[in-house]
Formats: structure tokens, sequence, C-alpha cells
């Protein structure tokens, strides 16, 4: 066998290693010495991921109609702001309502919240725009739990809380809905409870 012949011999088994090693290489020399715009992000969530997630499961509240809620059992979307709710409200709660429909079969699973931080909201605008929001005001006994429970806020948050009473996210105000509804509809397809 000639040089020429061993050398061919040992060439290929070199070409393959790197063929199949290179990219590892290239990928880790990258991720570690190639800088922040190399790395892969560490969440893909839009909003706000709440640690150590408060619970809301504190049993079922009477509404000034005599009806009763509870935030178990469904996966829920809360507005939070001032119970006047100037224009600026009125235009996250239709955004909030456009999140929910656009989940299509999987709205169903989905319920809306106005938790009111004073004054109490005009029953006939909401009732009006927004049949099916369930609206807790400072009348509701167990109003001021829940913005106790839901801590630092904005006005014009928008929380998510799961279906055993977990708050689980916090949208800032500001939040698209695009991006809104991208998290709640990997929430819903990742989870098989509510």
């Amino acid at each position: 066998m000639s040089d020429n012949q061993a050398r061919s011999k040992l060439l290929i088994p070199v070409l393959l290693a790197l063929l199949f090693v290179g990219p590892f290489a290239t990928a880790i020399y990258l991720y570690y010495f190639g800088g922040d715009g190399w790395r892969p992000q560490g969440s893909v969530a839009h909003g706000i991921l709440i640690e150590n997630p408060p619970s809301l499961d504190i049993g079922s509240l009477v509404l000034p109609d005599g009806s009763s809620t509870r935030f178990t059992g469904k996966w829920s979307l809360l507005y939070v702001g001032s119970g006047s709710c100037p224009a600026a409200c009125q235009q996250v709660l239709y955004e909030v309502r456009q999140v929910r429909q656009a989940l299509g079969k999987e709205m169903a699973r989905v319920q809306r919240y106005f938790i009111a931080t004073s004054g109490t909201p005009d029953a006939q605008l909401i009732q009006a725009a927004h049949p099916d929001l369930i609206v807790i005001d400072t009348a509701v006994a167990g109003g001021d739990r829940i913005l106790a429970t839901l801590g630092d806020h904005s006005e014009a948050d928008v929380f998510v809380v799961d279906p055993m009473g977990n708050i689980m996210m916090r949208f800032p105000v500001g939040t698209s809905m695009k991006d809104m509804h991208k998290d709640l509809s990997l929430l819903l397809k990742a989870s098989t409870i509510g």
C-alpha cells in the first residue's frame, strides 16, 4: 500500500469526524465566546411570569346581583383598573375580549374579570359591551383581599390566573393583544386542566 493510499484511508475518518463534530464545536464556541447575541433567551413568554405564584383560591364571591363566582375551575384574565373606566380602560377591556375570542374552541376555558381598584363601573356600559365580563368592585366582599393578593401592579395590568387559582403571569399595561394571545394559547395548549 502506498503512502497516498494510507493517507486517504486516514483522511476519510478525520473528515467524517469533522463533519459531525464541527457544528457542535462551533455552537459551543459561539455560545460561550460569541457574546449575548448568540445565546438563546431565557423565556418565550411576553408577559411577566410570577415566581411563587400567590393563590386566589378564596372560595365563592357573592356579586351585587346575587350570583357568585370563583377563581378556580377555569383560566381567568383579570383586568385591574379604576371603576370609572375611562377610554383607555375600555380599550384594554376590548383587547382582552378579543384575545379570549381569538382562542376559538378554547375560549370556553377562559373567563374574564374586571377588578375595580376604586369606584363602581357603569353597569350599563359594561353589560352592553362585555356581557360575560365579571365585575368585582369595592361593593364585593373580598375585593380588597384580591387586590392585596395581586401585590404590586399598575392600573390597566392584566393578570392570568390558572384553574387552581394561582396568579401565574402579569401583562403590564401596553402589552399587545398578539403577545397576550400567544402566551395564553401556549398555556392552554400545555395545560390539561380548566
